[in-house]
């Protein structure tokens, strides 16, 4: 850097001389810009905004919190739908991109956004769909729906260390599902703790490695334990503690239901294949042991013949106590309404199958106004 006359002058005057170096050092380190670098705060908040594909928006919020020192959790709401929100997984900041995706479910949604002040700039992605968006900071992010918390169970000689959502209402005590997330079952096993946890259900997510291939003792016994344990929780209405189970490793497992001393209240089966006298034995057992049942199927999911498995299991399950089996029109497997163009050529978004978060979640508060 080239020193200015005048301080070359002052280095010549006697005693100048240090405050002439003093000087130079400070506008060379003003000037090289690179050597330090403000540190901005993470972008939490409440955002709002829209999505919009082939001339139709959809209303977006998205709720931006600081789970840890460093750490941001996100959840994802589209307020004109019910039930739709959910929190998000994979949440990733690096100054100035955002990045997240969809829990448990059978799509790829994501987001990608850069920070420009309160605003994020980027791209919505589901499936082969994607559409940009600027979604403005609206103020203070809205606390989650619920909190996670530990809860510890001893089952086969040792401890095991579960999470338990608990709503974050005003009720003392609340039902309880028990979900198995068991092989292919497991992302959506959390998709519907998180979706029961928002309706004020207090869930439980239990994981296997792999799916039981028969009824495994061990398996079935630890089920059981954690079944009347989670019956203890201060939080949780005693009366009102349930199983949930999915998909082709539900009959190994449903027996845990009636193993549980009490046995389990409800049972809660999504999408478990029945189109056999084979298949539709291990439900029987619920009706002879009078647990209620909501069994409920995607019509369009390609895995199961949907309407022949909720035709048998509604004979072995019956009608008493409440029981019923339902199925969703045009839901995918995910329970999500895909979207398409109506016949004016109008894009409609996909979204949750009509009444399914309410059709479950309200069976599930009669199940405890009995």
């Amino acid at each position: 850097m080239r020193i200015p006359s005048f301080l070359s002058l002052l280095a010549f005057r006697r005693g100048a001389w240090p405050l002439a170096v003093l000087t130079v050092v400070c506008l060379n380190s003003c000037s090289s810009g690179g050597s330090q670098t403000a540190t901005l705060p993470l972008p939490v908040g409440h955002y709002e905004g829209s999505i919009s594909y082939q001339g139709t928006d959809r209303r977006v919020a998205l709720d931006l919190r600081e789970a840890s020192p460093g750490k941001l959790e996100a959840d994802l709401h589209f307020p004109e739908e019910a039930g739709s929100s959910f929190a998000a997984a994979n949440v990733r900041y690096k100054e100035p991109q955002l990045q997240f995706e969809q829990q448990g479910s059978g799509s790829n949604m994501s987001v990608t956004a850069i920070r420009e002040g309160d605003f994020l700039r980027g791209v919505f992605t589901l499936d082969s769909l994607k559409a940009e968006f600027v979604w403005a900071r609206r103020g203070q992010a809205a606390p989650r729906a619920y909190q996670a918390q530990a809860f510890a169970v001893r089952a086969a000689g040792r401890t095991e260390r579960l999470t338990v959502f608990v709503p974050a209402d005003t009720a003392v005590r609340h039902s309880a599902v028990v979900l198995l997330a068991a092989g292919p079952a497991a992302a959506p096993a959390l998709a519907r703790a998180d979706m029961l946890a928002r309706q004020g259900i207090l869930t439980v997510l239990v994981p296997f490695a792999q799916p039981p291939a028969d009824a495994d003792s061990a398996a079935l016994q630890r089920v059981a334990a954690i079944l009347q344990a989670l019956r203890k929780e201060p939080s949780v209405d005693s009366m009102q503690v349930g199983l949930w189970l999915r998909g082709a490793g539900a009959g190994a497992l449903v027996a845990a239901a009636g193993l549980a001393q009490p046995a389990a209240t409800f049972v809660l089966l999504e999408n478990v294949p029945a189109t056999t006298a084979a298949a539709t034995k291990p439900f029987q057992q619920l009706s002879r042991q009078r647990i209620p049942v909501l069994a409920y199927y995607a019509a369009a999911d390609t895995s199961l013949n949907a309407r022949e498995s909720a035709r048998r299991l509604r004979s072995a399950v019956g009608a008493r106590r409440g029981s019923l089996v339902r199925v969703f029109p045009q839901a995918t497997a995910d329970f999500i309404v895909p979207g398409r163009l109506t016949a004016e050529g109008k894009w409609t978004w996909p979204q949750p199958a009509p009444e399914f978060t309410e059709g479950v979640a309200g069976w599930l508060r009669q199940r405890r106004a009995r």
